[in-house]
């Protein structure tokens, strides 16, 4: 630009769109480190009762939003409440989202269930797409890994710290997070969180 080579206000303006855009890329990249290497250092989160099902609800609504063609299937009623940072965990939901609208076609059914199990509050987000392929299964939560993107719709596919970060963050708060997938059947992302105490719970209600 400086040295003339854009001419045309149009060409100054594509020019511009995409400087504004990998500058937001990289912004995002940069948030996404930090938050890991805060994890890594064992940074406390915020502690305070959570309604996981009142979390589903809000992030499904902003996908189906994004993504109105898409089937979306809900599957939870009443509450499951557990103690943690409500701003991450839903950081968790919407990654876990995400990574369906990146990685599957656009016609391909969601489904997001949020159950009790025991002691624990299972978020289970599971699509119909093309699946993980068993080799890569493993290797699915290591940060910057990135799969095969020809079996997404995203050919670019994303920074390859989404699942990772998912996978940080639920195990700050004392849960885990396990993938079940058939190649050509679709993905199933489940993570599972200890549920709060009766007083925590008295205190969400």
């Amino acid at each position: 630009y400086r040295q003339g080579a854009l001419p045309t206000p149009e060409a100054v303006s594509t020019a511009m769109g995409r400087i504004e855009s990998e500058g937001a890329r990289m912004a995002r990249l940069v948030d996404d480190l930090l938050l890991l290497a805060r994890t890594d250092q064992g940074r406390a989160l915020e502690k305070e009762p959570v309604d996981l099902v009142r979390l589903a609800r809000e992030a499904t609504a902003d996908f189906a939003a994004a993504d109105p063609d898409r089937t979306l299937e809900r599957d939870f009623t009443g509450s499951a409440i557990v103690v943690g940072d409500p701003i991450r965990l839903r950081q968790v939901i919407d990654n876990l989202l995400t990574n369906v609208r990146i990685h599957t076609p656009a016609n391909a059914p969601v489904r997001v269930s949020v159950h009790r199990n025991g002691e624990w509050a299972e978020v289970t987000v599971a699509d119909s797409g093309p699946g993980i392929p068993l080799e890569d299964q493993a290797r699915i939560f290591e940060r910057f890994w990135r799969g095969d993107p020809s079996r997404g719709r995203s050919a670019g596919g994303g920074s390859g710290l989404g699942l990772s970060i998912v996978d940080s963050l639920v195990r700050a708060h004392g849960g885990e997070i396990a993938v079940r997938s058939t190649p050509g059947e679709g993905s199933a992302f489940t993570l599972r969180l200890p549920l709060a105490t009766v007083e925590a719970e008295a205190l969400a209600a």
